[in-house]
């Protein structure tokens, strides 16, 4: 997945207008005509304040092959990868052409990481606070997607900008080539994040001279939530010896010895443990029970871990209740592996994987269909899926519609399933779980019916050509039916800012937008950021700037505007070239939270500043997120 490098020459040229003395938010967004001299009307228009300029393309940005801009939607995208995850097949990393030890990565700029010269400019230790205070589980799927591409990029690591240190010497580059704290916290955050796949990558290229207890103790983590055992244990007998005053490498002799079946072995190594450490690890004490037939009282969803999750497993028993609905990401992958979880709670962790872009659709296609229904429910999916609700009967009608032949059935089932896991917040997931299913409907007028989910659909994953031929069917229909052509105005938001040529002109915003409800104007005033943000000139007109009541039709109840200083600082990271310092800000601005839960204007500093930096698929891909996310 390949990172765009927008044409960012006339954001530049906005960028650098000097406007003294606007307040905040008419500095953020530059679209009146006042603000704009005629001349620079053509130009896309930027949401920094006026006094921040834009860099000029660096040196190595220079020598890059160009990128297009983001495809408008009469255009195909045959990757389809607006907020898609990570992809890893077919990287191979260049050990000759690999940078000092911290720098560490797998991903080069054909494979989406974000170029060595990544955190160029940036402060160390601003960098690690910024990695170190990323959210575990970030509900935007494009922002984490992206992060975790950061993460992982083969990037020169960031210098710390010390005043008082004389000139570097040579002990100090033997040093720092030796140094492997950087490298240590990208880990220690995709651990937190749970993207097994990439950190597993990564782990495999760690010279063995940098290796700490850490890092080799994450590698075998995650080969346990793997169940592969055998590749784990090699390692573990390995550490013991390297890292014998570690307390981990001791448990997980004992987890290898009774999985092996040396059983006396096993007793011995258990006895001598609980006899130096009796005041050790409880939930791993509670977990050793069942090799000795008793059982794993006490074990709870936030307490286990990898190698107490493994014990589970090999031992026979339950996971702890909740681990799905809420145990940490990176448990979910030894979860969706466990023979002893049941199909729902394999789902659900396939779910939240999927929908945080750990996973592609067909793992939580595959594990939707490998939940048993009776046929008393399979003759009647709609009715029995409202009656069941939550995941059972999302699967239901994922199931229902993948069974179906008739067209129309299948989108009724389709409707009804995207419908039920929007409400639940999982709708990126099921979009991607159901995108083949889609894919087999073609747009005929028959479906008027089903063209707004169908658009809606193709819209969030990116495949703008097929969203833009459901909306011709609305078009077409409109022309005799009425709600056929108010769901395809209802539509242009998106069309806008997938790239579409039609500015979101209504007559609420020629009028000002006086009068507009507050919900109303909100949306448009949503709409209009995002589509300015991406570099697209939108009508002068903000909706509700002509209401003279008390709270006005537009920004009243909206979310607040919090850490304002974070949002300059996004600013200040973007005009000065900052790639990944900008990427983490960005991820940290909108947090835990859904994207349309955030202000708009903290949306529209996001999105604009990906922009700016040739991320311009990413940035139209959290705009549409975000859309998607306020209902628009």
């Amino acid at each position: 997945m390949n990172a765009s490098r927008a044409d960012s020459c006339g954001l530049r040229a906005a960028a650098r207008l000097i406007v003294p003395a606007l307040p905040l938010a008419a500095a953020l967004v530059l679209g009146g005509a006042a603000a704009i001299p005629a001349a620079a009307q053509e130009a896309p228009i930027s949401l920094f304040p006026p006094t921040v300029a834009v860099p000029e393309a660096s040196p190595e940005a220079e020598q890059r092959p160009a990128q297009p801009e983001s495809t408008p939607p009469d255009s195909s995208l045959p990757d389809s990868s607006l907020g898609d995850m990570p992809q890893y097949e077919g990287i191979q990393v260049d050990q000759l052409e690999a940078l000092d030890s911290e720098s560490l990565g797998i991903l080069e700029p054909d494979f989406g990481g974000l170029g060595r010269d990544a955190w160029a400019g940036s402060d160390r230790g601003f960098v690690q606070a910024l990695i170190a205070g990323l959210p575990e589980e970030p509900a935007s799927p494009t922002l984490r997607a992206l992060t975790t591409r950061l993460l992982l990029s083969n990037a020169q690591a960031p210098e710390r900008r010390d005043k008082t240190a004389g000139p570097a010497t040579l002990a100090d580059a033997v040093a720092g080539s030796q140094d492997s704290s950087f490298l240590r916290l990208r880990a220690e955050r995709l651990y937190a994040m749970g993207e097994l796949a990439g950190l597993s990558r990564l782990l495999d290229i760690v010279p063995q001279r940098l290796d700490d207890s850490w890092l080799a103790q994450a590698r075998v983590d995650g080969l346990l939530l793997q169940a592969r055992d055998e590749e784990a244990c090699t390692q573990v007998r390995t550490a013991v010896a390297r890292f014998p005053t570690e307390p981990y490498w001791a448990r997980a002799l004992v987890f290898c010895l009774f999985s092996a079946e040396q059983r006396d072995q096993a007793f011995l190594a258990l006895d001598l443990l609980r006899e130096q450490d009796p005041d050790g690890d409880p939930v791993f004490y509670a977990a050793s029970n069942l090799f000795i037939g008793g059982e794993p009282d006490g074990l709870t969803s936030d307490t286990t871990t990898p190698l107490t999750l493994a014990m589970l497993r090999v031992g026979k028993a339950a996971p702890p209740a909740g681990l799905a609905e809420s145990g940490a990401p990176l448990l979910l992958h030894g979860l969706a592996v466990m023979d002893q979880a049941s199909a729902l709670d394999r789902a659900l962790a396939m779910e939240r994987l999927v929908q945080a872009t750990v996973l592609p659709g067909t793992a939580l296609a595959e594990a939707y269909n490998a939940i048993p229904f009776d046929e008393a429910e399979r003759a009647d999916p709609l009715a029995r899926a409202e009656q069941a609700g939550g995941l059972r009967g999302r699967a239901l009608l994922f199931h229902a519609a993948s069974s179906e032949n008739i067209a129309t059935a299948k989108a009724e089932f389709l409707v009804a399933a995207l419908t039920a896991a929007e409400a639940a917040g999982r709708g990126h997931a099921m979009t991607r779980a159901v995108q083949p299913l889609l894919e087999e409907l073609a747009p005929v007028l028959e479906l008027a019916w089903f063209a707004p989910a169908a658009t809606r659909s193709f819209y969030r994953v990116g495949q703008f050509e097929r969203a833009g031929a459901w909306a011709g069917v609305l078009r077409v229909d409109g022309l005799k039916n009425p709600e056929s052509q108010a769901a395809y105005e209802a539509l242009q938001p998106y069309a806008r800012l997938a790239g579409g040529g039609e500015p979101l002109a209504t007559p609420e915003i020629e009028g000002g937008g006086a009068g507009q409800g507050e919900a109303s104007a909100n949306r448009l005033l949503l709409a209009m950021i995002l589509s300015r943000s991406l570099g697209q000139e939108e009508p002068a007109a903000w909706p509700g700037m002509l209401d003279d009541s008390a709270n006005g039709s537009a920004g009243a109840g909206l979310p607040p505007l919090e850490n304002l200083s974070r949002l300059l600082a996004l600013g200040d990271a973007a005009a000065a070239g900052r790639r990944g310092e900008t990427v983490l800000l960005a991820a940290l601005v909108l947090g835990e939270g859904a994207a349309g839960d955030a202000h708009p204007l903290a949306l529209g500093y996001a999105v604009s500043a990906l922009n700016a930096l040739g991320l311009g698929r990413e940035a139209r891909a959290l705009a549409l997120e975000s859309a998607f996310d306020a209902g628009l």
